[in-house]
Parts: structure tokens; C-alpha cells; sequence
């Protein structure tokens, strides 16, 4: 297995650790995880907050991971190392800094949220023409059908007590998925280390059971 660490500090701390609600969150993460990992700014270990693991076998995702916290979600793209990182999607396009600002940029704009598709099409249109990037709505039509793989591990002391310290908000619990439709928590009766997180999503490992 391949690992990658990338040390994070404060001033890049909320642009990690903030909720995640919905699909567009996922792919900003994804875009603002790949910037970091190209800027991969020097940290050194004291001054560390958190940090960004990729880890890359049969499995490939992303671990963000801080104090009380961690989650993870899949990366769907292919990583270099040669003295600096690289990343491309599929061999057929290097995914820069301006490929993931326009991203940004794109899930952003009100011709997302239209009533009408054309005006998100035209956008879209639009970029590649000036960019003459043949493969752009493809990789942007990965990241939306992407399987994000969402799995965060809490230990949530506050909400711990505003539950009367009950087991309707475990002090340790996993939450699955992140829209309010869909997510559920799994308790845990002790603190997780940020070891048994990555070995639980390590398809190579033993499985674990729900008893």
C-alpha cells in the first residue's frame, strides 16, 4: 500500500473539517484536498493540526484526521511522486490548480442550481472551449456520479450530554453517509485510534464483525 501524509496548520484547518451535506461539498473537498496535496505547503510536526493521508492499494481514499475526528472518502484519481506530486484522471488528463479552481468555480455558480440545464450546459461549454480541454466534462461528470464512500468516526463529548450521556448520541459512534435522509450512527463502547479507522476501511485487513 502506498501512503502519502500531508500535514495541515491552523489556517487551512476550516477548509477541511467543515460539515459535509451534500454531494457539492464531497467535490470541493476533492478539489481543495488535490490543491493542497500539489501546494504541499511544509508543516512541520508541532504545528500540526490535522492531516491528509491518501492511501492507495485495492483501496484508494483519502483520511482526514484530526483530534476526536476523523472520515475518510474514495479517491477516484491516480497519484505520482517524482520530487513534486501529480495527479491525472484516467492517464488522459493532469488535473492542475486551474482544473480544480474551475471546479470549484462551476459547482458554485447559480447555473447549477437553474431551473433550466441549458444554463449550466453553456457554462460548461464555454470552459472548454476557452481551454480546449477535450476531457473536462467528463472528469466533472465523475466527480458527480462518483461513489463518495463517506465514513467520519466521532468522539462527540458535547452532544454526548446534551443526550443525557444516553445511546441516542453515543460518545463514540461512526456516522454513514451525511445527508439527513440517509445517515445513521453506529456506537463504538471505546475512543477509535486513528489506526482502527484506517484499518477498518483497509479491504486487505481482517474484517470486522456487528454483534
Amino acid at each position: 500500500m502506498k501512503n502519502y501524509t500531508f500535514n495541515i496548520d491552523e489556517s487551512y484547518m476550516n477548509r477541511f473539517f467543515k460539515p459535509v451535506t451534500n454531494k457539492i461539498h464531497i467535490i470541493e473537498l476533492l478539489m481543495n484536498s488535490i490543491k493542497y496535496m500539489l501546494l504541499n505547503p511544509p508543516v512541520k510536526p508541532e504545528h500540526s493540526k490535522g492531516k491528509i493521508i491518501l492511501k492507495v492499494d485495492k483501496m484508494s481514499r483519502l483520511f482526514f484526521v484530526k483530534t476526536d475526528k476523523y472520515f475518510s472518502i474514495s479517491f477516484p484519481f491516480h497519484i505520482k511522486y517524482e520530487n513534486v506530486y501529480s495527479f491525472n484522471f484516467r492517464n488522459e488528463m493532469n488535473i492542475d490548480h486551474k482544473i480544480t479552481s474551475d471546479v470549484i468555480s462551476l459547482i458554485k455558480d447559480n447555473s447549477f442550481t437553474s431551473s433550466c440545464s441549458l444554463d449550466f450546459s453553456d457554462k460548461i461549454s464555454t470552459y472548454q472551449e476557452d481551454s480546449s480541454n477535450d476531457n473536462f466534462w467528463e472528469f466533472l461528470r465523475e466527480l458527480l456520479f462518483m461513489e463518495d464512500g463517506y465514513l467520519r468516526y466521532d468522539y462527540d463529548h458535547n452532544n454526548y450530554i446534551k443526550h443525557n450521556k444516553s445511546d441516542i448520541h453515543p460518545l463514540n459512534h461512526y456516522d454513514f453517509f451525511y445527508t439527513s435522509n440517509a445517515t445513521f450512527k453506529v456506537g463504538l463502547r471505546e475512543k477509535l485510534t486513528e489506526e482502527d479507522f484506517v484499518d477498518l476501511l483497509n479491504i486487505k485487513t481482517i474484517c470486522k464483525f456487528i454483534s
